[in-house]
């Protein structure tokens, strides 16, 4: 599952709001073990430290502090998720499958030396559903389709599959992502316009059509610390495929080879 580096499942913010969120953990840390609800949901947030490329298809990095808010019930808190799932909440919740809406999010692709004379991209929003399939205790495949529905309106599919093992209070997964994306999505983020090519690095212009979008791994631990709070740790490499790879965007100036690593704390609001 592709993870830009200012990664797909990342939100990135900046210190202040990071500030605010660490400062709400900090507050409601005495009184986790009674989580704040509303309508039987309440809200597990991430608080982490990220270093990835540092837009789709660079081979800068940089580090960067997230916010993720995810809405759960408090019996679901530890039911297995990945680092890069989209936020979403089951409302169809089975043994072995999980059905529901989901949320994207990312960031703004800004001013870069490597992208002189390309157009600024907005922080771009996407929705779309969810489908987890646990065929053993021990495995789990999601897919994930997600629609952009301000900044760009392209479709993207994600798709993954983890093996989820669980050693005391350390919970390890690892397993291959998969992405695909179509050519309102590649177009808006590797593609170069017939008005950027002569004022770019890039000197012609580019479209790319649909296809796979990258394949890659991804591994992760969690400790389960006391009440609600739990750390994380995860890493993942993705190869770029297909119209993306092809692009002058990822062949002149970046890299199809794109990782990242996240570590962090997940807290529940409480009372």
């Amino acid at each position: 599952m592709f993870k830009s580096g200012y990664a797909m499942r990342t939100r990135a913010v900046r210190p202040g709001a990071l500030g605010l969120a660490l400062g709400l953990a900090l507050a409601a840390a005495p009184a986790l073990a009674e989580p704040l609800t509303l309508f039987g949901y309440g809200l597990s947030i991430t608080v982490q430290g990220a270093t990835a490329s540092a837009y789709q298809g660079s081979r800068h990095y940089s580090g960067f502090p997230s916010v993720s808010v995810n809405p759960v019930r408090p019996a679901d808190y530890d039911a297995f998720g990945a680092p890069d799932d989209s936020p979403s909440i089951a409302l169809l919740d089975l043994t072995k499958l999980q059905i529901g809406p989901a949320l994207s999010f990312i960031p703004n692709r800004g001013d870069s030396h490597a992208l002189r004379g390309m157009r600024k991209i907005g922080a771009a929003g996407e929705a779309g559903g969810f489908v987890n399939w646990w065929p053993q205790p021990w495995m789990r495949v999601r897919v994930e389709a997600l629609k952009g529905v301000f900044s760009e309106d392209g479709l993207l599919i994600n798709t993954a599959s983890d093996l989820v093992s669980h050693k005391g209070p350390f919970t390890l997964s690892t397993g291959p992502r998969f992405a695909w994306s179509d050519s309102r999505y590649n177009g808006t983020y590797f593609g170069v316009t017939q008005a950027e090519a002569p004022v770019s690095r890039f000197h012609s212009a580019y479209t790319p059509g649909a296809g796979p979008l990258s394949a890659g791994l991804e591994s992760a631990v969690e400790y389960k610390w006391r009440g609600h709070w739990r750390f994380d740790l995860s890493a993942n490499y993705d190869r770029l495929l297909g119209p993306p790879a092809q692009s002058p965007i990822v062949r002149v100036t970046g890299s199809p080879n794109q990782y990242s690593v996240a570590g962090g704390v997940r807290f529940m609001l409480g009372r």
